[in-house]
């Protein structure tokens, strides 16, 4: 009992001294089998990193744990079309599932939308605001996958998959990779 107490200290002070802390705001809610999913959080960057963070499809995975591939077909003036691969597992078995998505930008907005691929309907909006000396960032996703494989969603497997990409997300952006931009207007 009397080693719990520092280890708690230590352990309290780590996280509230550590580059990596970050609180987000998760909600979640499921009607007729379509997933709605939000996360607000504050990041400790510049809104032209975390845009090109997010925009680097080439090495996404690195952010998300359960993608698996992601590579753009074609890119236009105000819009990308990307391919991705995400494999989860469902009673020790890998379940794929493939998306094109058109990815389009308005400033610091990025729309995500399922043009082909294994779900029912996927949507979502990425918001990136700046702030004096950081970041916040938004992000509402909607999506319905097939009646098998929603009986696998979960809230509790939909918030660890958001706080392990916020945490490989701001691992990857301390990297340094993403600081040598230029701020949009």
């Amino acid at each position: 009992m009397k080693l719990a107490y520092p280890i708690l200290l230590i352990t309290c002070v780590f996280f509230l001294t550590s580059p990596h802390v970050y609180t987000a705001t998760y909600s979640f809610s499921t009607e007729n089998g379509m997933h709605k999913v939000g996360l607000i959080t504050k990041i400790n960057k510049k809104p032209c990193s975390v845009f090109n963070a997010l925009t680097d499809y080439d090495n996404l995975t690195k952010f998300y744990s359960n993608l698996e591939h992601s590579k753009i077909l074609d890119k236009y003036q105000d819009s990308t079309i990307v391919e991705q691969h995400l494999v989860g597992k469902i009673m020790n078995i890998d379940i794929k599932q493939k998306v094109i998505l058109k990815v389009k930008y308005a400033g610091y907005k990025i729309i995500m939308e399922q043009i082909e691929g294994d779900f029912v309907h996927y949507r979502s909006i990425w918001s990136i605001v700046p702030q004096k000396n950081n970041t916040n960032m938004s992000i509402d996703t909607e999506f319905k996958v097939s009646f098998l494989k929603n009986l696998f969603v979960s809230k509790a497997s939909l918030e660890r998959k958001y706080k392990t990409f916020l945490e490989n997300m701001t691992q990857q952006m301390d990297s340094g990779l993403y600081d040598d931009c230029i701020q949009k207007n």
